[in-house]
């Protein structure tokens, strides 16, 4: 695309300020505003919408935009691909890594150490808790579920903490070079036979219909009932029901959940009371500063490049 008109940005009222300085070609910047029609009016002739979906309803008769959709995160599965208007693009953005990393690694710490249950027995006055000794995380058997961006971070630090890693991933004949030292890699079809010596499961893979309701019952039932399983992808990845009994009776060490089912949300981000079992370390799926700030300015430039007809990083769609 190039023109000589301000290219028109409709995004989150958090997001405008922060687009509407970084972002070079000239433009204007919309929020977007509430209910589908409304949303629906404002996009029909906007050129970029940087935003985590796109649905139908948002696509009024005959509207030309937006002609560019930008993800504010790594995830396009909200983006209803078929509801596009023709020749519209999308792309995302990553920079996660490191901080979802160290949500991971931190769930992996709090469950192997009994931190919660340690911290609730000492503000008790119970100086000595009666419980087994602490194991290290060195030697422990890491199945990490991904090899993009979150997973070979993961990898790497599992390496660093001397663990065991496997891994699997949707294209294990791509396998990245920046995890050389893996104990072995596979393919998503070979999971049944990594689990039962995983002493910790760490999910880091999209949502899409090959990874949906992936661990379930069966899955679970194969894991040791001291592992751990970790979940800073998609909530929808591991079924809930199976998940919630599987932790209620104990069938699994326990659980670090940095993603829920339902977003976004008003009360419970759940339909079973995970909150009242003492093996889940909860997590609120919350991105670190550095994410953000790094996200923003490289939205800006693909916007900039967008404008001036220049090829687009990152692009998810069309393939």
């Amino acid at each position: 695309m190039t023109t000589s008109k301000p290219i028109k940005i409709v995004t989150h009222k958090m997001a405008a300020p922060v687009l509407d300085a970084k972002v070079e070609v000239p433009h204007t910047v919309a929020v977007l505003p509430e209910g589908d029609a409304e949303i629906a009016r404002v996009l029909a002739d906007c050129d970029v919408l940087v935003w985590t979906g796109y649905k139908k309803s948002w696509r009024a008769p005959g509207a030309t935009g937006p002609r560019l959709i930008h993800a504010t995160g790594a995830g396009t599965e909200p983006i209803d691909l078929t509801a596009l208007p023709s020749g519209c693009k999308v792309c995302n953005v990553y920079g996660h890594e490191r901080g979802v990393t160290e949500q991971a690694v931190m769930h992996m710490f709090a469950l192997q150490k009994h931190v919660f249950a340690i911290d609730a027995a000492m503000r008790r006055g119970n100086w000595m808790p009666e419980m087994p000794f602490l194991t290290e995380m060195r030697q422990r058997n890491l199945l990490v579920l991904g090899l993009g961006h979150i997973g070979c971070e993961i990898v790497r630090w599992g390496e660093f903490m001397e663990m065991n890693v496997t891994a699997l991933t949707r294209n294990p004949g791509k396998v990245r070079a920046e995890a050389p030292r893996l104990r072995a890699v596979g393919g998503l079809n070979e999971l049944a036979s990594h689990l039962p010596e995983a002493d910790f499961v760490v999910l880091a893979l999209p949502a899409s219909p090959e990874t949906v309701d992936m661990i379930g019952e069966r899955e679970l039932a194969l894991m040791k009932p001291t592992a751990f399983i970790v979940n800073v992808a998609r909530g929808s990845l591991i079924n809930e029901k199976a998940l919630y009994e599987a932790l209620r009776t104990k069938r699994i060490g326990g659980a670090g959940l940095e993603v829920w089912y339902s977003y976004p949300y008003a009360g419970p981000p759940y339909r079973f009371p995970f909150n009242e079992l003492d093996n889940v370390v909860m997590g609120a799926h919350k991105a670190t500063i550095e994410t953000i700030e790094y996200r923003f300015p490289e939205i800006s430039k693909n916007i900039d490049r967008f404008a001036r007809g220049e090829p687009l990083v990152n692009q998810v769609w069309p393939r």
